[in-house]
Formats: structure tokens, sequence, C-alpha cells
């Protein structure tokens, strides 16, 4: 049996609909001026190419004073993430370095993060510092990443359209992969605002996203279907509302059984690699759910008012 947290609910969202379009619309908006302003999200070297390098303090420094110490041995053009790790107490922090040439020198950035330890290390001599992790990659390969997760994306979205459009309805498959686009676009300006670099474990985490969103909105569809078929007389907009409230509760049900997952992860793995693809699903799945009541449904309530059926024209 289905656990419920919600009664029997009747919230009219298709008559709520264009509040929900202007909120996701202000939402895309803001992303798209976000990632203007900050030329971009903060890709981490796995898109970008060249180095990272992770080093552990035992007390808190800023990233003002690492800065400064990388610029003293001529690395100016740096981007420094810092993590705490809730379980250990320790800071970390990663110091991505873009590449000077096309092709990285693996052997001369160990050179350097040896140079730079002990930079730290005469600076700071009453703290324990060491090196936790490195990391090179060339630029060629960062931008051929980009591409890759770009069309993982797209082929993504196409799958969709076309399941949903022959298992259901297409225009139930074009509002899917509009809540889909819309769910994937506003989770990277989030992120992007809160500073999670994205690694090549974001291409995951988003493309968890895209099923998330997907399984959430056919239970939402199929439930809309049922509805249509058996109340003839209802019209769209009603049927629509009906299924959207018979699946809410299910739909809240997974959402805060998988943020709780999320969130954990976010907590405790604040110093390792599944950081930033703990984050980007905590975010996703908010907004995901906020889309299978709000994006999905009406919006085949709004296209159907548009175009209608053949059926609603006779």
């Amino acid at each position: 049996m289905m656990l419920k947290i919600l009664k029997e609910t009747h919230i009219r969202f298709s008559q709520y609909r264009y509040i929900g379009f202007i909120v996701s619309g202000a939402l895309i908006v803001l992303t798209l001026v976000l990632l203007l302003i900050k030329g971009g999200p903060n890709y981490g070297i796995d898109f970008l190419g060249g180095s990272k390098i992770g080093v552990s303090f035992s007390e808190d420094i800023s990233t003002d004073e690492i800065r400064m110490v990388l610029s003293d041995l001529g690395e100016t053009e740096v981007k420094i993430f810092r993590i705490q790790d809730v379980s250990t107490g320790t800071t970390t922090y990663q110091i991505q370095i873009p590449p000077k040439t096309e092709l990285v020198d693996e052997e001369a950035q160990k050179t350097f993060s040896t140079v730079m330890l002990e930079e730290f290390q005469s600076r700071y001599p009453d703290q324990a510092i060491e090196i936790t992790g490195e990391e090179t990659v060339s630029a060629a390969f960062g931008r051929e990443l980009q591409w890759k997760a770009i069309l993982a994306l797209l082929i993504g979205f196409a799958l969709v359209l076309i399941y949903i459009g022959i298992r259901i309805d297409f225009k139930f498959g074009i509002g899917t992969v509009l809540a889909v686009i819309h769910d994937v676009w506003i989770t990277l300006g989030i992120v992007t605002l809160l500073g999670v670099r994205l690694d090549i474990t974001a291409i995951a985490a988003f493309l968890t996203i895209v099923g998330y969103s997907v399984n959430d909105s056919i239970v939402v569809s199929k439930r809309i279907q049922e509805l249509i078929k058996t109340r003839r007389g209802a019209g769209l907009a009603e049927n629509v509302d009906a299924g959207i409230n018979a699946a809410l509760s299910r739909t809240l049900v997974t959402s805060i059984t998988t943020l709780f997952v999320a969130v954990s992860l976010a907590i405790f793995a604040g110093g390792t690699a599944i950081y930033p693809f703990a984050m980007i699903m905590t975010v996703g799945v908010i907004i995901g759910t906020y889309s299978s009541a709000f994006i999905v449904a009406p919006v085949v309530v709004e296209m159907d008012r548009i175009f209608p059926s053949r059926k609603k024209k006779r």
C-alpha cells in the first residue's frame, strides 16, 4: 500500500498555471542573467582542462591568503573552492589552475604542487598542511567532454518526446520535455549561484535529474490519461487537476525520500568528489517536484486551448 502524507486534495493546478509560468519564466531569465554575469557555470577541470590540486589545512584560512601565495608563485588565474568536511572537521581547498598549453605537462604540475606545499608550510608553520589529491586534464579533452554532455542531454530529450508521444500523447511528450529542460536549466543556475563546481559527476547528476523528472511526469500523465478515458464528460483542465491531485501524495513521498539521501550526501560528503552530484540532485529534485505539478500538465492544458484536438473541434 502506497504511503500517503496528504489527505485527498482538490487543488486547481490548471487555474494557477499562469502563475507557474511566470515564476518559471522569471527563474529561467534570472539563470540566463546569472550565467552571463559569471561568464558561465563553475566548470571544473573536467570541462575546461588544466590542473586541480587539493590542499587541506588543520586550521581555516581565507581564500584570499591562498590566492596571494599562488600569485607569488606566478599563478594568478586560479579558481579556489572551499570545502568543509563535516566528518573530520578539516577544511580542504580545491585549487583549479587553467592549462598553460594545449597539452598539460603532468610532471611539471607535480613539481608545482611540491613547491606550493613547501611555500604554504613556510608561511603557516603551525598548521598541518598536505596535498590531498592532484588531477590533470588537457583542454582538448575538456572541450570534447562538454560537447558529449550536451549531446547526451539532447538525445535524452528526443527519446523522452518519442516515448511519451507513443505511449501517452505528443502533447504530454512536449510538456514533459519542456519540464525537463526547465529543471536542468534552473538547477544549473542555482548550483552556479551556490558556487558548486561542475565536474564529470555533474553529467551523471543532470542525467539522473532527467530520469527523475521523466518518471514523475509519466506517473502524473498516465493518471490524467486514465481519467480522460473514464470521465469523458469532464473537461481536460478538470481531469488534469484530478490527475495531479491523485498523484500528489506519491510525488511528495518519492521526493522527500530522495531528498533525504541527497541532502545527507551533500552534508557528509563535503570533502569528496560526490559533493557536486549530491548538491545538483538536491536542487534538481526540488525543481522537478515543482515542475511535475505546475509545468507538465498545465502546458498540455494551454496547448489544448491553443491547438484543440479534432474531437474537440467536432
